[in-house]
């Protein structure tokens, strides 16, 4: 069973004892914390990294919701997040921040249960044909060492793209399957990008040669489909447009 830590913040109880009893439900839910504040989740987050959702309200004291997502992202990119608020009118923001979901005050318990279940679908894709293995090397080859066995790769022609996991590990996708790496993507980028990689997006490195298909989005940003992983649909942050855009011109003909 997928088992899914939870983190509740929101400053009113009323808000929060609802919340906490949808979650309390949901089997695969097998922890549930819950801070008042900004600035108490913060400090919790950086004390508990194995939180996998926030149900984070917007509307709150001191610090708002939108700031603290902001200052979840400097820190922890493997932690989900899902804005539960009364107000519609900062759905916007909070998918520019990329926003896992918005749900909306009063809370619908079916619609939170989706959210959750949408969450789980995604650490079941993740965990399919996933060794686990550490980069050891890098020159005009990777090499990947797992549990059972190394695996050497070719960057340009065996890697499509990197995710991150959790913020001490990555998912390298490559011809021959996914592999997980205990390297941040930070460091992936600093010996992948004269390579022809580009970090898309603080959860992605995409092979450049390997992108089958660019569509704009609504919301000014752009969403990349990859060779092999067509499901595994890889947005471009506004944040990385410019660059994406004059990388792509220069090194890629679509």
């Amino acid at each position: 069973m997928i088992e899914i830590k939870a983190l509740i913040v929101d400053d009113e109880f009323p808000a929060r004892a609802t919340l906490h009893d949808i979650l309390n439900s949901i089997s695969n839910i097998t922890s549930i914390s819950e801070c008042t504040d900004g600035n108490t989740a913060l400090l919790f987050l950086k004390k508990h990294s194995d939180i996998d959702v926030i149900f984070l309200d917007i509307e709150m004291p001191e610090i708002n919701g939108l700031d603290v997502a902001k200052k979840i992202s400097s820190f922890n990119q493997h932690v989900k997040i899902i804005f539960a608020t009364g107000y519609n009118q900062f759905a916007v923001q909070a998918f520019e921040l990329e926003a896992f979901d918005y749900i909306l005050k009063p809370y619908d318990e079916a619609r939170i249960i989706k959210a959750i279940q949408r969450l789980i679908d995604s650490k079941k894709k993740l965990m399919q044909y996933k060794t686990s293995g550490e980069i050891i090397r890098n020159e005009q080859k990777i090499v990947l060492r797992s549990k059972y066995k190394t695996v050497i790769l070719s960057p340009l022609q065996e890697i499509i793209l990197i995710s991150t996991e959790k913020s001490d590990s990555s998912l390298f996708y490559t011809t021959n399957g996914i592999i997980q790496s205990k390297m941040t993507l930070r460091d992936i980028e600093k010996i992948l990008s004269p390579q022809g990689f580009f970090r898309t997006h603080k959860g992605y490195i995409v092979n450049l040669s390997k992108i089958s298909e660019i569509k704009a989005q609504d919301n000014s940003t752009l969403l990349l489909t990859m060779e092999k992983y067509p499901k595994e649909k890889v947005p471009v942050s506004r944040h990385y447009i410019k660059e994406f855009r004059n990388a792509i011109g220069f090194s890629h003909n679509k």
